[in-house]
């Protein structure tokens, strides 16, 4: 039990030490994105930092396995049935901007529940989830000219911690069983980012990234995300912005009646308004 608490000590604190790393780059970042043969206005605008904040709604709906401790469940609630079975969850999105760069911090409450029936069987499944998420965009170039198209690569990490609790109960023969596992991953990823300007206050932009890749024990098998969002420019210093995120994970661990895994897909809109400074 020791040897336990000690293990999950360990993970915190060097999540821990990842993220105060990278703020402290974030902070300290040298001047190398600028553009030294430009012109002294460009110089100037690629040494400004921009920062946003944006608080947005994400509306899921989750598809996929749960098994915990041997026991597996089915997982499948669908868009349709957002108002009656699941959790919104509100999520942040930290931005700051220096010239070809961009950097980010995202951390991300969610709590997803589903519940059926199997016969006389009643299954409930509860998913509590933590995930931070940070990185950096990187441009490559803006090509275009009525409708430039840009085009970002991608690095970073997303730090998991999952807690899934299954209920079976059997009402006829008045039974129940509760089963419940934690779980902490960090997984590295990298990815790609489109964007195009639509109008001048008008912009939409795809993410897509790719991490896990079973490089360890505490990494997932296989996580990717996709991103599709429309950003309109309300002012100087106002944004809105609406999408759709679908967020995938599968990691897998023991067998039999120690196996713990989690295959699943969340998926749904997002609805956001950012403050620019």
């Amino acid at each position: 039990m020791i040897t336990n608490n000690y293990g999950k000590m360990k993970k915190s604190n060097n999540c821990f030490m990842i993220l105060i790393v990278f703020l402290l780059l974030l902070i300290n970042m040298p001047s190398f994105a600028e553009d030294r043969n430009g012109t002294k206005s460009e110089d100037k605008k690629d040494t400004k930092w921009e920062f946003i904040i944006v608080p947005y709604l994400w509306i899921m709906g989750i598809e996929g396995d749960v098994t915990v401790k041997g026991r597996n469940a089915e997982v499948d609630v669908s868009f349709d049935d957002i108002l009656d079975d699941l959790d919104l969850t509100s999520v942040n999105h930290f931005i700051a901007r220096r010239g070809k760069w961009e950097f980010f911090i995202e951390p991300n409450y969610m709590k997803l529940s589903s519940e059926g029936e199997v016969g006389t069987i009643n299954v409930d499944v509860e998913t509590e989830m933590l995930l931070l998420e940070f990185g950096a965009f990187y441009r490559l170039g803006t090509w275009g000219g009525r409708l430039p198209v840009s085009l970002d690569v991608l690095g970073g990490g997303r730090y998991w911690h999952i807690d899934n609790e299954i209920d079976v109960s059997v009402p006829m023969l008045g039974l129940e069983r509760d089963v419940d596992s934690e779980k902490d991953l960090i997984d590295p990823f990298v990815g790609l980012r489109v964007g195009t300007s639509i109008t001048k206050k008008l912009q939409f932009s795809a993410r897509g990234d790719i991490g896990g890749f079973d490089i360890s024990d505490d990494t997932s098998d296989l996580s990717w995300q996709a991103v599709g969002l429309f950003e309109y420019n309300i002012s100087q210093r106002i944004i809105a912005g609406a999408g759709y995120r679908a967020l995938d994970i599968d990691y897998e661990e023991g067998s039999g009646d120690d196996k713990n895994a989690f295959d699943v897909t969340i998926h749904g809109p997002v609805l956001g308004v950012g403050i620019r400074f």
